[in-house]
C-alpha cells in the first residue's frame, strides 16, 4: 500500500489536560502516523501544569503558546493554529479532547475521494465518548452518523444559530448545511481560502465558517461513519475563555455579532469590504447558500427540514412553494409544543 498524503491537524487548546491523551490517541490510531503534521495553539495556565514536552521534541508538531491571560478566545486560537499549515494536501480540525478510530486517516481520505465534488468538506457533530469510574472507555453509538438540527435562532444572541444532533443519517453520501468545529476534514487549501475569523468568539463561529466555506465552493458532507469522538465532560464543562469574566465575554460577543450581521444580514457592499478575507467567497452567492440550506436570512426563517434535521439533497429549496413553508424559530417551537400537547 502506498503511503497516504500528508494531513495537517489543527488544534486549539485552552489549558486542557486531555490534550496529551488526544495527541497520543490520534497518532496511535492512524494508519500512517509519519504523514501527520500538527499545528497547535496552546493556551496554558502557569498554575496548572500539563506535560506536553515530548510533543515539542517531535518534528511533526509545531506549537504557538500563550498564557491564558493573553488568550483572545477559541476562534482566535483556531486561527493561530491554522497558520502552521504548510501546503499539506489535507487538513483536519478537531478539539483537544477527542478519541480516534483505528485507521481514521485512511478512512477519511477514502471517504473524500468518493465524494461527487471538487472541493469536498466532511463535518459532523461528533458523538461523545467518556470514561467511567473504573477508567473504562465508552462511546455513544446510538446516534449513528448524526445529522445537524437547528435548535435555536433568536435575537437575544445576535441572531446566531445553535445546532444540535439530529436523527441518524440514512443516505450516504449525505449533504449537510452546517459545520461543527470539533470535526472538519477537507482540502489543506481551506486554511488559506477560509481562515478562521479571529474577530469571532463562540456564538456564530461555526455558521460563519459554513457560509464562507460554501460560498468559496466547498460542498459540505457528513462522514460515512464516525471516526472521531468528542469527550463528554461528566464532571462539568472544560475550562474555556469565558472564565475571563462576563465583561470580556460581552465585549467579544458584541464584536462577533456585528461581524456576523455584516456577513449574513447586510447587503451593504462597503460593510462586506470591511470583512476583507473573512467575508463570503466569490464562487457562490449568499442566495445560493440560502437555497442550499433552506434559510431565509433576511426574514430569519427556515424550512422545516432545517429544524427537523433532514439534510439537503442536493438543495433544500426546490421551488417557490418551499420558501412559503419557511417559518421562524418561535413558530416552529410553538408548533412543536402544540403537537406534544395533542400526543
Amino acid at each position: 500500500m502506498p503511503a497516504l498524503p500528508t494531513i495537517f491537524i489543527s488544534i486549539a487548546s485552552y489549558c486542557d489536560s486531555e490534550l496529551p491523551r488526544t495527541l497520543d490517541d490520534c497518532i496511535q490510531n492512524s494508519k500512517h502516523p509519519e504523514n501527520l503534521r500538527f499545528g497547535i495553539c496552546w493556551q496554558y495556565d502557569q498554575q496548572q501544569s500539563v506535560d506536553i514536552e515530548k510533543f515539542k521534541k517531535d518534528v511533526r508538531f509545531q506549537f504557538v503558546e500563550y498564557p491564558i491571560e493573553e488568550s483572545q478566545g477559541g476562534t482566535w486560537a483556531r486561527y493561530k493554529a491554522q497558520q502552521f499549515w504548510n501546503g499539506e494536501p489535507y487538513t483536519l480540525q478537531v478539539d483537544s479532547h477527542m478519541k480516534f478510530e483505528p485507521e481514521w486517516d485512511r478512512k477519511l481520505i477514502h471517504m473524500m475521494n468518493k465524494l461527487p465534488s471538487e472541493k469536498p468538506l466532511i463535518t459532523a457533530n461528533s458523538p461523545v465518548f467518556w470514561y467511567d469510574e473504573q477508567g473504562c472507555l465508552h462511546r455513544d453509538t446510538a446516534k449513528g452518523v448524526p445529522t445537524h438540527k437547528l435548535v435555536d435562532w433568536r435575537k437575544q444572541v445576535g441572531w446566531t444559530i445553535w445546532v444540535d444532533y439530529g436523527k441518524p443519517a440514512t443516505q450516504f453520501p449525505g449533504r449537510t448545511r452546517f459545520i461543527t468545529g470539533n470535526f472538519v476534514f477537507t482540502l489543506g487549501q481551506w486554511n488559506r481560502e477560509v481562515p478562521q475569523d479571529p474577530g469571532h468568539y463562540y456564538w456564530g463561529e461555526e455558521w460563519n465558517l459554513a457560509t464562507r466555506s460554501f460560498t468559496h465552493g466547498y460542498d459540505l458532507f457528513l462522514p460515512d461513519e464516525i471516526v472521531v469522538w468528542h469527550m463528554l465532560h461528566r464532571n462539568g464543562p472544560p475550562r474555556r475563555h469565558w472564565e475571563q469574566g462576563q465583561d470580556v465575554v460581552n465585549r467579544k460577543n458584541e464584536i462577533a455579532f456585528e461581524r456576523l450581521r455584516m456577513l449574513l444580514f447586510s447587503d451593504d457592499e462597503d460593510e462586506h469590504k470591511k470583512l476583507g478575507r473573512y467575508g463570503l467567497g466569490m464562487m457562490r452567492t449568499k442566495r445560493d447558500y440560502e437555497i442550499f440550506a433552506g434559510m431565509d436570512l433576511q426574514n430569519k426563517k427556515a424550512h422545516p427540514d432545517v429544524f427537523e434535521g433532514i439534510n439537503p439533497d442536493p438543495v433544500t429549496i426546490k421551488c417557490e412553494q418551499d420558501w412559503e413553508r419557511c417559518i421562524t424559530f418561535e413558530e416552529f417551537k410553538n408548533k412543536d409544543r402544540a403537537e406534544d400537547s395533542i400526543d
